[in-house]
């Protein structure tokens, strides 16, 4: 069998279970600044758990996001810019004094609006505006590898990847799903992944899906998609809240003998989504063992 590498878990829900309340629109995205010894003892514990790539807290620090809070500066200028940059950064620097080698730190970039629901996205021209800010942040700040993550249809997708892609840095692209050959937009994974081929992509993944259909979705994947992939699905029982609350996860032998099967597919990197926490990533370190010996 071949080695696969490890991905860290969840961050917002992880804060939840650790007593904090998260606000619908910025997320977890204000811990950084006002918890930041929390969000760096999660990265700690994912990282001794046998994390080889730290993801940052960054999936919601942004000006659009800010925006809605309604939180503005005196004066003219409007001081969401300020607060998503400064949360960003602040989440980059958590996870890189974290990381050491060869740990890796991954810049989280989620859809724009709400990941679960596509028919928001604002269009080519804004996106492209607003995804080239996030990239330049992120690679300005230090990450060593952008991900675009909980992407929802092709279209939000390329906008991205044409706003980030001459930044010099490797990318992943993560789909979440609608069911097993399906993007949540309804583009099918096939037309997902020829989109996808058009790009300089180093790794294509899927999150946020519930464990079944992880597993159906990834033996499609790997029919489409020949060159490094990965999972890291949501723990949640059925679908995927919006607010991101996991009320009821899947019993850890379960998680296992999905991702069981799933390592037999020979993936790249695996990891966890909503609902996970240290203890999943350390069960995967041990498959690990399990598998490579």
């Amino acid at each position: 069998m071949e080695p696969f590498n490890i991905l860290d878990g969840a961050m917002g829900s992880e804060l939840i279970r650790r007593g904090l309340t998260l606000p619908e629109h910025t997320w977890s995205a204000d811990a950084n600044i006002n918890y930041p010894d929390m969000v760096q003892k999660i990265h700690w514990e994912y990282l001794d758990a046998g994390a080889d790539y730290i993801t940052t807290n960054t999936f919601r620090t942004t000006p659009r996001a800010y925006k809605k809070t309604g939180i503005r500066s005196k004066g003219t200028s409007n001081r969401n810019r300020e607060a998503a940059r400064s949360s960003l950064y602040k989440a980059v620097e958590l996870a890189k004094e974290t990381a050491s080698n060869p740990v890796k730190v991954v810049g989280s970039i989620a859809p724009l609006e709400d990941c679960y629901s596509p028919e928001l996205f604002p269009g080519t021209d804004t996106a492209m505006e607003e995804f080239f800010q996030l990239g330049e942040w992120l690679t300005g700040a230090g990450v060593d590898i952008l991900l675009l993550e909980t992407m929802n249809s092709v279209i939000e997708t390329e906008a991205a990847l044409s706003s980030i892609e001459n930044f010099n840095l490797p990318i992943w692209v993560s789909f979440v799903l609608k069911d097993d050959v399906h993007l949540l937009s309804g583009d099918s994974i096939p037309k997902a992944i020829e989109k996808m081929k058009d790009h300089s992509i180093d790794c294509i993944l899927l999150n946020c899906n519930p464990l079944d259909r992880t597993l159906m979705a990834a033996e499609n994947l790997v029919h489409s998609w020949p060159h490094k992939w990965g999972v890291y699905p949501n723990l949640g029982v059925g679908e995927a809240s919006p607010n991101g609350h996991i009320l009821h996860c899947e019993e850890m032998d379960y998680f296992l003998s999905i991702m069981e099967k799933i390592i037999t597919l020979k993936p790249y990197i695996i990891g966890a989504c909503c609902g996970s926490s240290p203890e999943h990533i350390q069960e995967l370190n041990n498959l690990q063992y399990k598998y490579i010996k």
